[in-house]
């Protein structure tokens, strides 16, 4: 769904930053002409028809100010889910509402040292001398000062950075006592990560494992964590799961409750700008021929669904299945992404 919002989103300006899972900053230049205020309610409707995800538009010079009046759009019911701030007297209004710790790029530690200076609202900072903000917060601090003035500072990032780490992880619906369903489980979550990475076309030299018991259960508390490279940065299944593999075995402990368990991908790289090592010698033929397999290995679970082709690590019938994992009862059915969760209706 956040893929679909964000590519709803792409529709109205040629360059966008995708910030998070639900967040994103569109850069709206030339396209004034429309009334950006209109505009921003168009944006609004558009993405609820055609994801059924309602979203606040905030419109600023700044993104900091942009991020000021989407809070505006997002609390205040005369907005209707969409707010711009297009002069001074509208910023100095607005501002003077928002308290100093909602601002963006204010942490919690500034806020105490500028709420005991008496600076109290994003106004009250915004009237700040920039020569004591930037002696007391340092060159993060005057952007952020800069920018509630109307200063951009911060560019649009329209390339996402890539990760530096990749945690796939799982709760179980009951303790595991089983080294059997615990060492599988690790392996499909090691699977699942290396596809992720595939999909993301990056590599990983470092495999994490851990697995934890119940942390309320303080007496008996336990989390192991351990490592293993593989031969070299890689997303090819075979050898993340052969390292996932080789690391619990420090993992685990018999005769413990495990409550959660999972992997984390570390060193994180392009697998297109990798650099090889002097000392391995290097071979073309079996990395082409892994990467086939990888390739069609992608392509018979995309067809015939996910798990269809798996290792025999992973056991011989999925555990998610067999009720291993916890279960999601209460997810609201899938109506705009699932077939088979579309309502039926019977005349």
């Amino acid at each position: 769904m956040s893929a679909r919002v964000m590519n709803a989103l792409g529709r109205f300006t040629p360059n966008m930053e995708v910030y998070s899972i639900d967040e994103a900053f569109l850069s709206l230049a030339g396209f004034e002409y429309r009334g950006l205020s209109d505009y921003g309610y168009d944006i609004r409707r558009a993405v609820k028809q055609w994801t059924g995800i309602p979203v606040s538009v905030g419109i600023g010079e700044t993104k900091t100010l942009a991020k000021v009046a989407a809070h505006i759009a997002k609390k205040s019911p005369q907005a209707r889910g969409a707010f711009t701030i297009s002069d001074e007297a509208t910023r100095r209004e607005v501002l003077a509402g928002i308290a100093i710790r909602d601002i963006w790029g204010i942490g919690s530690r500034w806020a105490r040292m500028l709420s005991g200076e008496a600076i109290k609202t994003a106004l009250d900072f915004h009237d700040t001398p920039e020569r004591w903000v930037r002696k007391r917060m340092g060159v993060t601090g005057a952007r952020t000062l800069l920018e509630l003035r109307g200063q951009p500072c911060l560019d649009l990032e329209s390339q996402t950075p890539d990760k530096k780490t990749m945690r796939v992880s799982r709760s179980f619906t009951k303790p595991v006592v089983s080294c059997q369903v615990l060492r599988e489980s690790v392996a499909a979550f090691a699977a699942r990560a290396a596809e992720k990475m595939r999909q993301a076309g990056l590599v990983a030299s470092l495999v994490n494992v851990f697995a934890v018991t119940n942390r309320f259960e303080l007496a008996s508390y336990y989390k192991g964590t351990a490592s293993c490279a593989p031969p070299s940065p890689t997303n090819d299944t075979i050898d993340i799961t052969q390292a996932a593999m080789a690391a619990f075995e420090n993992v685990w402990q018999p005769g413990l409750r495990f409550k959660k368990a999972g992997v984390m991908m570390l060193g994180l790289a392009r697998a297109d700008s990798l650099q090889e090592s002097l000392l391995d010698p290097p071979d073309a033929v079996a990395d082409e021929r892994k990467q086939r397999l990888m390739v069609a290995f992608d392509k018979i679970n995309a067809s015939a669904g996910s798990g269809a082709l798996r290792l025999g690590a992973l056991g011989v019938h999925p555990r998610a299945k067999r009720g291993v994992y916890t279960v999601q009862n209460r997810r609201s059915p899938r109506y705009t992404t699932c077939w088979s969760e579309l309502p039926v209706v019977r005349a």
